[in-house]
């Protein structure tokens, strides 16, 4: 049997009297009905027959993935894929890692879970972990199931440590699917005659490749960013509780703003008693290069951070870290998870952060991310569909557009695109407003060859579909 993780070795206490019952592991212990064999067309009518219609695919004809290594995903038929979406922005350590599974397997032997009302060790060396990784000041973590259940959480813990209503989001953002982060959300995910709840307000974004004011960069003095001002005095009370904004929108259509955006959208929350929170979901764990979280690379110290998606690496897991000053009054009569943190998922956490250490990911993502975003942009040079390449790291955006002069979105063409490239052996995720925009977040495992080819195949599915305009 493999040995734990050394982080959770040292703190077993030795000589306990216990004696741990080491299950066998075999095929025949697994349930039949999973071991069986399916095809694709019994799995699309089972689910046709009971899942909900909230339940989607990818791809006219859905993919039956049954295995994965390193960044390559395996159907039922053998067929291989090089996966540049990681789920959604999700497998940052790649499918299959042996430290991970090994790590999990090795949890799921001695406790799957008990509730946080107890103390477990993997809960107690994750959040030590997190505190030696965080933004500067930040030591008080929470643990829950998602980023949606994370952004809520910080939420409600700007509002009572300010005494407060009021929360100024982003125009095109993307914070979850509860019913506070749908309601804070303006990406296009609105499908219900729903209204934004009291409170919350919304300030541009520094998209500068469809600036709202109409402007271009580095002239337009980051207008974007000043205006937040104007909606504190004109729509609250002179006051905030908080501001909150992913480093890179993911789902609105991997928008970078410039580094100048959040310096100074970070002086006007602190100047209007604000927290300032940075929902790294999809940028936290190294994604972006260099830094552990992506607002470091602008330079501001959050109050808050919030994480899901990669922390985990698959396992469900998110969280928030905070400055302790903030969390000192968030008590149990505020939350409870009944599956947060829960000794199973910290346990992956504890993995994928040493892999993301060991691996030098944080470098690599830096690297590989600046080599695959110089590709991309030769791509856009013989291809008239790509209007703009954006992005940091390894998590990069490419918008499509029928026409670079009116910017007119690409929204019917991406899809073909993307089932060509499927057809070729690549997944890609899908991103914007108008949904025109090629998602690429890969796993950190993804090597320079798999790139390459992913390049070619994308070039080909290219000029497959410019050839039909």
């Amino acid at each position: 049997m493999k040995a734990a993780p050394k982080v959770f070795r040292k703190v077993i206490v030795t000589g306990s009297v216990l004696e741990r019952r080491m299950i066998l592991m075999t095929d025949e212990l697994v349930p039949k009905s999973l071991r069986r064999k399916y095809t694709e067309k019994e799995i699309s009518e089972i689910e046709k027959r009971y899942m909900a219609p909230a339940v989607t695919h990818y791809y006219r004809d859905p993919v039956l993935f049954v295995g994965g290594e390193g960044a390559i995903l395996e159907d039922v038929k053998g067929n291989r894929y090089i996966d540049l979406f990681a789920g959604i922005c999700t497998t940052i350590t790649g499918y299959g890692h042996p430290k991970y599974v090994s790590t999990i397997k090795w949890q799921a032997e001695r406790l799957v879970y008990t509730s946080s009302l107890y103390a477990t060790i993997p809960y107690a060396v994750l959040v030590e972990k997190l505190a030696e990784i965080a933004p500067k000041g930040l030591t008080r973590s929470f643990i829950v199931n998602s980023g949606s259940e994370a952004n809520e959480a910080a939420l409600f813990m700007s509002k009572k440590f300010t005494r407060n209503p009021y929360v100024v989001v982003c125009q095109r953002a993307y914070h979850g699917r509860t019913m506070l982060t749908r309601e804070m959300s303006a990406a296009g995910w609105r499908t219900c005659p729903e209204a934004h709840p009291p409170g919350v307000r919304f300030t541009p974004y520094g998209y500068c490749y469809r600036c709202p004011f109409g402007k271009e960069y580095p002239d337009c003095d980051i207008e974007c960013a000043r205006y937040l001002r104007e909606v504190i005095r004109t729509q609250t009370n002179n006051a905030l509780a908080a501001f909150i904004a992913e480093p890179i929108q993911g789902v609105g259509g991997i928008i970078k703003p410039p580094s100048e955006y959040f310096r100074i959208v970070h002086e006007i929350v602190k100047e209007y008693g604000g927290i300032y929170i940075s929902d790294e979901v999809q940028t936290g764990f190294g994604r972006t290069g260099k830094k552990w979280w992506g607002i470091q690379h602008s330079k501001v110290d959050p109050d808050i951070v919030t994480m899901a998606k990669g922390f985990g690496s698959g396992i469900p897991i998110g969280g928030f870290i905070a400055h302790p000053d903030i969390a000192a009054d968030y008590t149990m009569t505020d939350a409870f998870a009944t599956f947060g943190g829960n000794p199973l998922s910290c346990a992956a956490a504890v993995a994928v952060i040493e892999i993301v250490e060991e691996s030098n990911y944080l470098e690599k993502a830096a690297i590989l991310g600046t080599m695959m975003k110089r590709k991309l942009e030769e791509l856009q040079e013989d291809h008239r569909l790509i209007g703009d390449v954006r992005g940091q790291g390894m998590m990069i955006g490419l918008e499509l557009v029928r026409d670079r002069n009116t910017k007119e979105p690409a929204t019917l063409e991406i899809v073909k695109i993307m089932e060509r490239c499927k057809d070729k052996g690549l997944l890609v995720g899908k991103g914007g407003l108008d949904s025109n925009v090629i998602r690429i977040q890969p796993p950190l495992e993804l090597t320079e060859s798999q790139f390459d080819e992913s390049c070619t195949i994308l070039d080909a599915a290219l000029t497959e579909v410019e050839r039909e305009l």
